[in-house]
């Protein structure tokens, strides 16, 4: 990450406090009257509502942290990720005169010069880009993402100090031992990564050929011809809704959520390159009965024995192999020993461990259990918190990133089967 000035951090860690003391001298008395007057639940919905709003207000690098947090419903009350999760796609849109900017930064002037007709208002907002529709000369439709202006100062700059809070949370006693610095600091890298279009072009041209024989998912196609490095031209996929999988038969659901799995699996298993933003503003089914998958700048290539560890973790995970999953974790630990990384045989503290998760397998996972991620991964933490052995950053995101993906594909079809994801996906 670009060394971000010592000045320009104070500053804006100013900037945010007095954003924190006004928001709450504007939110606590007002929570208390409509407590009084309404109830505890809608004041608890007007909190949650200027939170989201307080999170839009404050810049990217924290509406990027807030989405990943709005889809741990198991962690977060669900109203709170109902109002969070309308930082996927429906972050506040440019004005008028930011998108001129930003088209004049993109192509010299006020419309690209390619278009017939530019759809003045944005199709959809978020916290790096927003996206407009556009008809070519020939009548085709196609989707232009283009990205905020002054985005990329304001995004480097927060993200230096949320990872120098995290150095700071490292010394807490209860969050000694974890690796905290380490995580985020492996997610402002893929974050950092959005802000480069054109390696979100080449991301989506390697997802389209990797993903091409997975059936009934698709990728929207990118004319890099008409792309540039502020913009990204897409063809236009109509029908996008989120309440499309309501409208659709139960088979149409079922079949679409196991596609999507599918896609997860070839990309974190078989490729080793893993789109990590599979929330429900990147993944929409279409009336048609297909998946389709958006948005490819927020993704990470595994290290070769990181995709392997975490392959066999999910095939002895689906096989209830708990004490194998436990040697695999342990493998993983950041402070792991040379002689455990290696496979030799724990010591007793190590022992202790792979005992601990081998039981919360055998309780989660396995043939004809019902398995819900979401519980299995707080139970990996608790364990994790009670011998203080934490995983390195490039095996715990991943699987970060796939309880992320369980959420989005329960709201496909609340019955999908999550162990899926560790099964051959055919091609």
């Amino acid at each position: 990450m670009d060394r971000v000035p010592a000045h320009r951090m104070l500053l804006r860690a100013c900037a945010l406090g007095v954003a924190a003391v006004v928001e709450s001298a504007v939110t606590l008395p007002a929570y208390a009257c409509v407590r009084v007057v309404a109830g505890r639940s809608r004041a608890r919905r007007l909190v949650y509502r200027r939170l989201t709003r307080r999170v839009q207000a404050l810049g990217p690098a924290f509406v990027k942290f807030a989405q990943i947090a709005g889809s741990r419903r198991d962690m977060l009350p669900p109203d709170l990720c109902d109002e969070l999760s309308r930082l996927h796609d429906r972050v506040r849109p440019v004005s008028r005169r930011q998108a001129e900017r930003a088209w004049r930064r993109a192509y010299g002037r006020s419309v690209p010069p390619f278009l017939a007709r530019l759809d003045p208002g944005p199709m959809a907002g978020g916290s790096i880009a927003c996206v407009y529709r556009g008809v070519l000369a020939d009548g085709r439709m196609v989707a232009l993402k283009v990205k905020r202006p002054g985005i990329d100062r304001v995004m480097r700059a927060d993200l230096a100090l949320i990872r120098r809070l995290a150095r700071g949370a490292e010394r807490l006693s209860r969050l000694r031992g974890m690796p905290v610095a380490d995580l985020v600091g492996y997610v402002s890298e893929a974050i950092l990564g959005q802000l480069d279009f054109q390696r979100e072009a080449a991301n989506i041209v390697t997802l389209r050929e990797n993903l091409a024989c997975v059936p009934d998912v698709d990728i929207p196609a990118l004319h890099p011809e008409l792309s540039r490095p502020t913009c990204l031209v897409f063809d236009y996929i109509p029908d996008l809704d989120t309440g499309t999988p309501r409208a659709l038969p139960d088979a149409v659901r079922a079949r679409l959520a196991s596609a999507v799995l599918a896609a997860a699996h070839k990309m974190m298993f078989v490729d080793g390159f893993v789109h990590c933003d599979l929330h429900p503003g990147n993944v929409y089914v279409l009336p048609r009965g297909r998946a389709v998958i958006l948005d490819a700048g927020y993704s990470v290539r595994l290290p070769e024995d990181v995709r392997k560890l975490i392959g066999e973790f999910f095939t002895c995970l689906a096989m209830g192999d708990g004490r194998r999953c436990g040697e695999i974790m342990l493998a993983s630990m950041a402070d792991a020993p040379d002689a455990e990384r290696s496979g030799h045989a724990p010591g007793r503290a190590g022992e202790a461990f792979v005992a601990d998760i081998a039981a919360l397998v055998e309780r989660s996972a396995g043939p004809g259990r019902a398995f819900d991620m979401a519980s299995f991964g707080n139970g990996v933490f608790e364990v994790q918190s009670a011998h203080r052995r934490y995983a390195a950053a490039d095996f715990a995101f991943p699987v970060m990133s796939l309880m992320i993906l369980e959420s989005t594909v329960r709201g496909l079809w609340p019955g999908v089967d999550f162990q899926q994801v560790g099964s051959s996906a055919g091609c």
